[in-house]
This record gives structure tokens, C-alpha cells and sequence, in this order.
């Protein structure tokens, strides 16, 4: 059965698409992405790296801001897809308090992992694919293939956690290996630092819903 997307998955996937459309109009590009983006060397070397640039946002604030920036509409098209993919079902299931809370600790997890990962890069960082391997943690243990089995004395979930950890840094250490040299570039520590927050808040915020039902 094909389950719609609640509310809070709707609002980030039209806020999303509605900054990708303002920025194709020319000129604008630019300025919004170096204004909004994640740019880890901020936070290690301050601003005074750049010259001066007077219409970048202040860098606390860029953790969320990159978070809903792209870098074109081929970029915006899947990460939306996935978003709603995902979405509809895990909004459904943990209710959307517990959803936006999720995308939310996705956005600053996936930051954290990348300024740790390259805490003087001058390059900007843009998308919601941090926030969205949150949602992707989740979906894989709320709705697994197979019933996770314990290990002697270890749980289930512990070990499917594990494991699909173990999955994602793999696969997303390939893409970081493959993509230079098809001309993309991924933050591929943005992707497992959103992933670890999906799988550490996963049950707990299912807990935190149905014990305040």
C-alpha cells in the first residue's frame, strides 16, 4: 500500500525544490551557495580566510542552511526522491515530532562528521544527503528484510546496527573513491555521521512517541 508523505517530510522536500528553483535565476547561485554552505575551514580558521565576504551567513548557522542548498537540479531531483521514499513510512511510524527530530540531529551529525573529517577545507558543502542517511538508518532497522538475531548475550539490534554500519562505510567509502574521478564529489563523512545519528536515535525516539501515547 502506498503510504503519503506527512507533513514535515512535504515541508523540507518544498523548501528544498523552492531554493533550487530561486537559485537558477541568474546570479544568484553563487552568492546563495557561498552565503549558506558548510564550509568546514570556517569553523577551524574563522572567516578571516576569506577576505572579506559580508553576505555569508554567520557559521553557526550553516550546518542547517547547507542542509537545504544543492548543487543543481539533478542534485535536488534524487535527494528529494529519497527523501520521499523513506519518508512517508518513517513519519508514519514514528509520528512527525520524532521525524523532524530525527532529520534535525541527521543535519548537525552529518556536519560534525565532516569539519572532524576535514576541519581546514576551504570547499563548500551543500545537500541534504546527511540528513537523509538518517532517515536511511532508520528505515533499514525499523523495517529490516530480515529479523535481526542476537549474538549470544548481544541483541539483535545491536548487531543489525552494526552491521548496516558496516555496510554504509563501505559503500560510502567507494563512492569516495569512484566519484572524483567521474567528476563528483561526495562528503562521504557528511553520509555516516547522518547514518550514526539515525541508527543511535532510532529506537529511542520510537520509545519517546508511543510512551507518550
Amino acid at each position: 500500500m502506498q503510504v503519503a508523505a506527512g507533513p514535515v517530510t512535504k515541508t523540507i522536500a518544498a523548501i528544498n525544490i523552492a531554493l533550487a528553483v530561486l537559485v537558477l535565476i541568474p546570479g544568484l547561485y553563487a552568492p546563495v551557495t557561498v552565503a549558506g554552505a558548510l564550509i568546514p575551514a570556517r569553523f577551524s580558521l574563522g572567516d578571516g580566510v576569506f577576505g572579506d565576504v559580508g553576505y555569508m551567513l554567520p557559521v553557526w548557522l550553516t550546518p542547517l542552511s547547507s542542509a537545504f542548498l544543492h548543487g543543481g537540479i539533478m542534485h535536488v531531483a534524487l535527494n528529494m526522491l529519497m527523501l520521499l521514499m523513506v519518508g512517508a513510512n518513517l513519519e508514519r511510524v514514528l509520528g512527525s515530532k520524532s521525524f523532524a527530530i530525527l532529520y534535525g540531529a541527521g543535519i548537525i551529525c552529518a556536519a560534525i562528521a565532516e569539519i572532524a573529517a576535514h576541519p581546514q577545507s576551504p570547499m563548500p558543502v551543500v545537500g541534504a544527503s546527511g540528513a537523509i542517511s538518517a532517515l536511511f538508518a532508520a528505515h533499514m532497522q525499523l523495517f529490516p528484510h530480515n529479523r535481526p538475531k542476537d549474538w549470544g548475550r548481544v541483541s539483535g539490534k545491536l548487531v543489525h546496527a552494526a552491521q548496516l554500519l558496516a555496510a554504509w562505510v563501505a559503500f560510502n567509502l567507494i563512492l569516495g573513491f569512484v566519484g572524483p574521478g567521474i567528476g563528483v564529489n561526495i562528503a562521504i563523512w557528511a553520509h555516516i555521521g547522518g547514518f550514526i545519528a539515525g541508527l543511535a536515535l532510532t529506537w529511542p525516539l520510537l520509545n519517546w512517541r508511543y510512551r507518550k501515547a
